[in-house]
């Protein structure tokens, strides 16, 4: 790696969020529940670092009542992909 400052992506580059923007990237889309269960996160840390994510234009999501119940759905968008894909050529610049 040359002397040049590498900066990482600053919004990603956050315990909780980069484990949501990895998980989702990893299985495409998920609901509330099972982030929250796969990544072992309260709901404030939820609600949280997905507002930031959102706000980002990185995920989107779709609110529905299945069986009277609300469920909500997340997802990269199209600039999360490229935002993720952009920090994880970064990381691999700085461990080799």
């Amino acid at each position: 790696m040359d002397n040049k400052i590498i900066e990482l992506n600053q919004l990603i580059h956050q315990p909780v969020r980069t484990k949501i923007m990895t998980y989702l990237a990893s299985v495409g889309k998920a609901d509330y529940t099972i982030i929250k269960k796969a990544l072992d996160l309260s709901d404030g840390h939820m609600s949280t670092h997905m507002k930031k994510l959102i706000e980002a234009d990185y995920i989107d999501f779709k609110k529905e009542f299945i069986q009277n119940k609300p469920k909500t759905t997340y997802w990269l968008t199209g600039t999360g992909k490229s935002e993720f894909k952009a920090y994880i050529k970064i990381l691999r610049k700085i461990i080799e």
